[in-house]
């Protein structure tokens, strides 16, 4: 797939603290990409370094061809940023906001920034923002970012602060944007949320790119439990796509990517006592990387591998 964000390994260095370590990576034209990673990853860093407000210590990015550093204001007229720390002109109405920052592109994207927060996000453009509770402020913000005509929307943290349904709303909008054709970046905490609406994720930890996930054939794998009445074999037919994940005895716990009828049609000649069929969600990975008992010393060979 085309690349419209790309970065090549890319550091940014405070004294001798690495806020990002040689990352690597490229974001496809009109996919939804996920960042993941606990506050002091990098994520809010990379971002910042795409958009060309801080300036790489090594490496470089570029945006539809274009270098993060030296064209920063090109890249930035094909992106519509929503930050995780939101600041705003509190004497302004939220009408005199929208307005405000739709004339910085030239008055483009007033009517449907309108429309977002009015109708969608049912807010009362008349008031000034400074009576806009967190969430209220949220919201205006999300309905200029979703309203801006541009390539790329890049959302950091976007739900925060927001209540249950106006995260399922943001969600819907994300997917608005995907079928429009624009690229977004979504970072956040939440990993249903990321887990729900994205094409890739990536997952990082202390400035270092860990690994990344193609979420479509995560969905098609299937977890398979099965205790057998006896030991069970040892190997399993090649044409069945089995991987074994854990064994404990008669109970194997199996990865499963292949098709699902010749599967179970293999199980009912096994001596099966109990079988169960599901799915694993993104937890799963991210503990990977950030479980209670990670190590960085046993992490290092995952992080040359999504290097490679």
């Amino acid at each position: 797939m085309e690349s419209i964000i790309a970065t090549h390994q890319l550091t940014k260095k405070y004294g001798d603290f690495y806020a990002l370590r040689n990352l690597s990576l490229e974001i496809h034209r009109g996919e939804v990409f996920g960042l993941l990673g606990p506050n002091g990853s990098g994520k809010t860093t990379t971002i910042r370094t795409i958009l060309g407000m801080i300036r790489a210590t090594e490496g470089f990015a570029s945006v539809a061809g274009l270098d993060c550093w030296n064209d920063s204001l090109a890249v930035r007229e094909r992106v519509s940023y929503l930050p995780g720390e939101l600041r705003m002109f509190g004497y302004l109405s939220g009408y005199q906001h929208l307005k405000f920052l739709c004339e910085l592109r030239g008055g483009a994207g007033l009517e449907r920034a309108v429309h977002i927060a009015e109708n969608i996000m049912e807010l009362d453009l008349n008031r000034k923002v400074r009576r806009y509770s967190t969430g209220m402020k949220q919201k205006l913000a999300l309905a200029q970012a979703f309203a801006d005509p541009v390539e790329i929307l890049i959302l950091d943290e976007p739900t925060s602060a927001l209540d249950p349904s106006a995260r399922g709303l943001v969600l819907d909008l994300v997917m608005t944007a995907k079928a429009q054709g624009q690229t977004v970046i979504f970072s956040g905490h939440v990993l249903s949320e990321v887990e729900r609406i994205s094409d890739r994720v990536a997952i990082m930890r202390r400035g270092q790119l860990m690994h990344v996930e193609d979420m479509h054939s995560r969905r098609c794998a299937r977890m398979v439990l099965a205790r057998f009445d006896e030991e069970p074999p040892t190997e399993f037919p090649d044409d069945l796509g089995l991987i074994v994940r854990r064994r404990d005895g008669r109970e194997i716990l199996f990865e499963h990517q292949g098709e699902i009828r010749s599967l179970l049609d293999w199980f009912s000649r096994q001596g099966i006592s109990e079988i169960a069929i599901g799915t694993e969600d993104l937890r799963g990975l991210y503990d990977k990387f950030h479980g209670p008992d990670v190590r960085d010393e046993e992490l290092a060979p995952l992080v040359q591998s999504a290097r490679s």
